[in-house]
């Protein structure tokens, strides 16, 4: 499977809510090897764009279908006679107008977030950088400025985008110049926190393991053997001790 799929560049343009652009997004995902005939479960949709619903999928697959997305919807028998799952043929991407997605994105951003990540993927160069002004996100997202900046912020602590420190002439840095880039895996804690009763364990506090050898009875034992055994050799002997 490849590490990225394909949108078309118009994706963003034709209207969509947040919760249809997840289902579009998941859609096209699926698709292989230029097959644009997708066969899915809607209960596997919602579950992977996080819609409780799996009513709300069909009345969203019916409204892609009036906006163009999906092309056509057929759901074929079994051969015992049931209804199987689900065929969505899906619009077919122009070869010169699509972008890149990478997959990891699927099922970890909200709709704003996954609207802003795929317009930054739409814009970045093949250096892999963007500078599209606050304004000009805003009027092309149809959505205030306070929030372009809020969204961007959020990728960018997330990890998914990264801010770039580029010099102007004047001296200064820009503040629009963003880039893709991939969240680094949560390093696993591998040495754990000793509480204070297991400190002072490993300091000889702890107590006496009963399967430990514990040599104090047996030193005992052992002078009450050699007292006696001097005793019967005195008296062999004759002499009194």
């Amino acid at each position: 499977m490849q590490a990225y799929f394909k949108l078309s560049n118009d994706i963003l343009n034709i209207g969509l809510t947040p919760n249809e652009l997840k289902v579009a997004v998941y859609l096209y995902s699926c698709v292989r090897k230029g097959n644009p005939c997708v066969s899915v479960k809607q209960r596997v949709i919602a579950s992977k764009c996080g819609i409780s619903k799996v009513e709300t999928v069909g009345n969203i697959i019916c409204r892609l279908q009036r906006k163009g997305v999906i092309e056509r919807v057929s759901r074929p028998h079994k051969t015992s006679g049931q209804l199987g799952t689900y065929i969505y043929k899906l619009k077919e991407i122009a070869s010169k107008g699509f972008f890149k997605v990478k997959r990891y994105i699927l099922g970890k951003l909200t709709g704003v977030q996954l609207r802003m990540y795929l317009f930054v993927c739409r814009a970045v160069t093949k250096k892999n950088e963007m500078w599209n002004s606050f304004n000009d996100i805003a009027d092309a997202l149809q959505i205030a400025r306070k929030k372009v900046i809020a969204v961007i912020n959020e990728l960018v602590g997330l990890g998914f985008i990264r801010k770039l420190r580029v010099l102007k002439k004047d001296g200064s840095f820009s503040d629009n110049h963003y880039s893709l880039s991939e969240p680094e895996p949560q390093k696993k804690q591998e040495d754990k926190k000793e509480s204070p009763k297991q400190a002072a364990n490993l300091f000889g506090t702890q107590k006496r393991n009963k399967s430990c050898f514990d040599y104090k009875p047996h030193i005992a034992c052992c002078q009450v053997q050699n007292q006696g055994l001097l005793d019967f050799l005195s008296y062999l002997s004759g002499v009194v001790p």
